[in-house]
């Protein structure tokens, strides 16, 4: 798993911040769920997301209030961190909302949020990862909150959202959800997604710098480039890791870097590769090892590679190196 990154402190700072607006002792609780920020980058991501979880799931027990998530931060761009000033800087709500959506694993590496348009309708997809345990309804109501009173901040104006699909229960009282959003709220629904007017993506934003944001945008792409963040890096280096556990797939891949299924196959066609051409490279890669720096055998090296039948590491095998295991093995 990813460890967690210095910069989702910033991120964090925003959920203690709705904490303490609601009178929590923030540390306490904090550690209660056993967030021990001090030790961020030796927590992996399902320890990471499942502390978070805990910790919402801790406040709703202490304040008996399901709808917490929906509790303004006073500030909520504190949670975009470094890309506080890309988000200012930008031209307009849709040039803001793509940069959050390559650059999200930078400030919250739990969770990705994509853009995207459908015939000609606009919409907004937040996946968090679940870790070992479920997401609670109220983190999905936290960042929606967020972002939705960040663009209202940015652009001084008072957007609303056409509607809101979200996988959480339906809870009693659903006007709340209703009447925070300023649209209907579709609960159950199989993703978290906001449906966003499209004439507001247009909207500009009166901080807006060209050149600002050109060096904010560079200087966010050094440090994603630094930190193995294009999508197609962190693919590669998970299937380094987990190849040996079975054939991968790619909703279980999705799922591992926060984002849903669709988000990574359309990241990936932008990157100019596919999934599948990912997980041929590393296999062959990590082939080409084994056969040069192991005694590993055809057969451990087939399941070293996540295959699970031999006959097909031998037809890889022969698409690559023109040649079949055994020999492979005979002649390195």
């Amino acid at each position: 798993m990813k460890p967690m990154l210095i910069s989702d402190v910033g991120w964090c700072k925003a959920m203690k911040d709705a904490f303490t607006q609601r009178g929590l002792d923030v540390d306490a609780l904090l550690a209660e769920a056993g967030v021990d920020l001090s030790q961020a980058e030796e927590l992996d991501l399902a320890e990471l997301t499942d502390g978070f979880s805990r910790a919402w799931e801790i406040a709703v027990a202490k304040t008996g209030d399901p709808a917490i998530g929906l509790t303004v931060p006073t500030h909520p761009l504190n949670s975009l961190g470094v890309l506080s000033h890309v988000v200012l800087s930008a031209p307009t709500v849709q040039h803001a909302l793509a940069s959050l959506s390559r650059f999200t694993h930078l400030v919250s590496p739990t969770a990705t949020i994509d853009l995207h348009t459908e015939n000609g309708r606009s919409f907004l997809t937040l996946s968090i990862a679940s870790g070992r345990r479920p997401v609670p309804s109220q983190r999905y109501d936290f960042y929606c909150t967020v972002l939705l009173h960040g663009i209202r901040w940015v652009t001084g104006r008072e957007v609303r959202p056409i509607a809101f699909q979200h996988p959480g229960p339906e809870p009693a009282d659903a006007h709340r959800w209703a009447e925070a959003f300023g649209c209907p709220v579709q609960f159950n629904a199989p993703l978290c997604q906001v449906e966003i007017n499209t004439a507001d993506l247009a909207l500009p934003i009166p901080t807006a710098d060209q050149t600002v944001a050109d060096l904010c945008e560079r200087i966010a792409t050094q440090i994603a480039e630094q930190q193995g963040g294009s999508v197609s890096i962190r693919v590669r280096q998970a299937l380094m890791k987990h190849l040996s556990k079975g054939d991968p797939r790619r909703e279980t891949m999705a799922s591992m870097l926060c984002m849903s299924e669709r988000t990574l196959q359309r990241r990936l066609t932008e990157e100019g590769t596919s999934f599948a051409e990912l997980v041929d490279e590393v296999r062959r890669e990590l082939a080409q090892r084994y056969f040069q720096h192991s005694d590993c055998s055809p057969t451990e090296i087939t399941f070293a590679l996540g295959f699970s039948d031999p006959s097909n590491f031998y037809r890889a095998c022969k698409r690559w190196f023109g040649r079949s295991p055994s020999t492979m093995r005979c002649t390195n």
